[in-house]
């Protein structure tokens, strides 16, 4: 008798059906897939709900979990760091609720971090590094135990809202009790000195707007991805909510320019050079010196009589990078012992070709005043080391002289950075 192969077999139903089963199989599919019920997809947070209607039975993300979505990160929730141990953990526990209770009433996170050294670097610089890196928008106060500083910072965007004075008032609420070795009582005195500043800007309406917590109970508004999906969807409001997201149409004026700022003149420029010359003449070392502004321009440059030419060009390349990266030059990834070469040298090899200035060698320190990076003093001649204390030289005495110059006529010394 003839055997019958695969290929003879006749296309009855049954064989149909037995083939159209394999496949559903083969692409993980079971027969519970006919009949699953329709239903509405949940959609991400920033989708519009859409009832898409039934699915169909090639959907291959039936019987799957569905993916979760970490919520958006609107910022460093406030906190105290007490990395130097000066306050007990009962008072930094009841700082944070404290701090935790601010941000909900203003929508201004505070960070206030304590350090044991500075390690001989200023500390409106090292503070300035940890409030770029702690991503932190708000206020940020450090605090150096050795040294017996502190440093109280804000944020550009609420640069307004909380003035030099407030900002000292805070400052002075801290110190005062620091001054008595009583550090519990200062951190609950300079908390409230926040609390206070705080509540005073936003009484006054100079919080910016999309910082303001919304009152109780109001409906929460759209965010910028959400308008834009509504948009699509043929929302005849979406476009005007989306304009009002992205601040088109303003006509206030409100934060369409940085106001407050601070500018390096060329005296001053002239300053830090002088005060650098004569700390380099002191380590009898013959260097090249270059201050520029806070964009990375060039405000004034000397060489002493001896040094390199060929230092010339480094020291510039270094005022650069430090004034336009705000932070001091040096090996990356930065504090780390063994440098990655490969890494150091890409970056400056990319900053080449497209026209730009870096360097990861030492000798490049940013000027900071009233916590805003004014400029970068690039020195080259010595060793890294050498050309970073020569650079940090002429700013201390800078800083030293602006102090001078802005004392007040009742003979009390303005600080820009406290002792305790």
């Amino acid at each position: 008798m003839k055997r019958t192969t695969e290929r003879q077999r006749p296309w009855t139903p049954s064989r149909c059906a037995e083939l159209v089963l394999l496949s559903l199989l083969a692409l993980g599919l079971g027969p519970a897939a006919f009949g699953q019920t329709p239903g509405v997809i949940k959609s991400r947070p920033s989708d519009s709900q859409v009832d898409p209607g039934p699915r169909s039975p090639f959907d291959l993300t039936q019987g799957r979990k569905p993916r979760s979505f970490l919520p958006e990160m609107t910022g460093v929730p406030s906190d105290v760091r007490d990395n130097a141990g000066m306050f007990s953990a009962e008072t930094v526990r009841q700082a944070r609720e404290a701090l935790e209770k601010i941000e909900k009433t203003t929508g201004v996170a505070t960070l206030i971090e304590t350090i044991a050294t500075l390690g001989g670097e200023p500390i409106d610089t090292f503070a300035l590094r940890l409030a770029r890196r702690s991503g932190l928008r708000g206020v940020f106060v450090l605090i150096a135990k050795q040294e017996s500083k502190i440093e109280v910072l804000v944020s550009r965007s609420y640069s307004e809202a909380i003035l030099q004075p407030a900002r000292h008032r805070v400052r002075d609420a801290f110190v005062e009790y620091f001054r008595r070795r009583s550090f519990d009582d200062g951190l609950r005195q300079g908390v409230s000195a926040l609390q206070t500043a705080l509540a005073t800007a936003r009484t006054e309406g100079k919080l910016p707007q999309a910082e303001r917590p919304a009152p109780d109970g109001a409906p929460r508004a759209r965010t910028g991805s959400e308008n834009g999906q509504a948009h699509a969807a043929g929302d005849p409001s979406a476009a005007a909510r989306l304009a009002g997201d992205l601040g088109l149409g303003r006509t206030s004026g409100e934060h369409l320019v940085v106001r407050n700022q601070v500018r390096m003149t060329l005296e001053g420029a002239r300053t830090i050079i002088a005060a650098a010359e004569q700390k380099a003449a002191s380590m009898n070392l013959k260097v090249n010196i270059a201050v520029v502004d806070d964009g990375g321009h060039l405000l004034s440059f000397d060489r002493v009589d001896g040094a390199r030419p060929a230092s010339g060009y480094t020291s510039l390349t270094k005022a650069i990078t430090a004034a336009t990266f705000r932070q001091p030059t040096g090996p990356l990834p930065a504090g780390t012992a063994n440098p990655d070469a490969l890494l150091n040298l890409s970056l400056q090899n990319a900053a080449l070709a497209g026209g730009g200035k870096i360097t990861t060698l030492y000798g490049g320190v940013p000027v900071v005043v009233d916590g805003q990076v004014i400029g970068g003093v690039g020195v080259g001649g010595g060793t890294g080391e050498q050309d970073a204390q020569v650079a940090r030289a002429g700013i201390e005495v800078f800083l030293d002289r602006l102090k001078t110059q802005d004392r007040p006529a009742t003979g009390e010394k303005p600080r820009a950075e406290s002792e305790f």
